[in-house]
């Protein structure tokens, strides 16, 4: 068999040796495909390491070819941790050739820029993203439901991933316009708009403020959920539109991830200045829990 190209073909291809069973245990996945298919270099071994430095590793051991992934326990959740353990297995299928050991820390996921070593862990993070959760099977869980965190979080318990992995995955091909933020410190540290938000302008820089009245920052001090969203008043978020806000706590504490959920029909402009970017690139920066 002629190794996949691409990490959305490595995916698939695991992803149907394993079935249509969720969640996907991707522990067993790496160890029995590399150590029968890779017999000259496979994973011997995945194991907690008690270390800050890193979220996830992968290492080659020397003289018996033989790779060894390592993930932080300290991370907690076990959905993060098992995204954490899909893209090490990303590593290993896409870059092992070119590479001997990667320590993929929190940092390193959310300030990525255009380099190789960055491009790697994007590849890494769309492996693991499409092997954990398959779009058709997705798609089909959402269906024609409204959106709201209690649809995400089924999504979230089925595919052993966090809340805000499973709202990603929604965003890379929803028809809504929908834009995901995530802050800290009333500051924005990132956003992803889907396509149709895009498309009719509407994206947020980072190091922008988080808008006074947004929920986001009302309930900053009790750091409370809101499973359905709250409907917020035109002038906010956006200049002349209401926009729809549901606030989803990450599991360390640390960040407030908002989705934003706008009136779908809306002009479409399309905007030069600011890229498109690929979502399931980002999923590497979820807060898993």
């Amino acid at each position: 068999m002629i190794d996949p190209k691409t990490p959305k073909a490595w995916a698939n291809t695991l992803a149907k040796m394993w079935g249509k069973r969720f969640p996907v245990n991707v522990n067993q996945i790496a160890l029995e495909y590399t150590q029968t298919v890779c017999k000259s270099e496979p994973i011997h071994k995945i194991t907690p390491a008690d270390v800050s430095e890193f979220e996830g590793a992968l290492y080659k051991s020397g003289a018996k070819s033989r790779w060894y992934v390592l993930y932080n326990p300290n991370i907690g959740s076990p959905g993060r941790i098992n995204f954490t353990i899909a893209h090490e297995l990303g590593h290993y299928l896409l870059h092992r050739a070119s590479v001997n050991s990667f320590e993929c820390s929190q940092r390193d996921l959310i300030d990525y820029g255009g380099n190789d070593s960055i491009k790697r862990e994007e590849e890494a993070n769309v492996f693991a993203s499409y092997l954990l959760m398959p779009l058709d099977d997705f798609r089909e869980q959402i269906g024609n439901e409204k959106i709201s965190l209690d649809l995400l979080g089924h999504c979230a318990d089925r595919y052993n991933v966090s809340l805000t992995a499973a709202a990603l995955k929604w965003l890379e091909y929803t028809d809504q316009r929908v834009v995901l933020v995530v802050s800290r410190d009333e500051f924005i540290l990132w956003a992803r708009s889907s396509r149709p938000a895009f498309l009719s302008g509407v994206f947020y820089r980072k190091s922008t403020p988080v808008p006074e009245d947004s929920l986001t920052i009302l309930n900053a001090s009790t750091m409370t959920e809101q499973r359905n969203g709250v409907e917020l008043t035109e002038g906010i978020w956006r200049p002349n539109e209401v926009v729809r806000e549901m606030r989803i706590v990450s599991d360390q504490y640390d960040l407030t991830i908002s989705l934003l959920l706008l009136p779908k029909n809306a002009p479409q402009r399309y905007y030069e200045e600011e890229p498109v970017h690929d979502l399931v690139y980002d999923m590497g920066r979820l807060f898993r829990r």
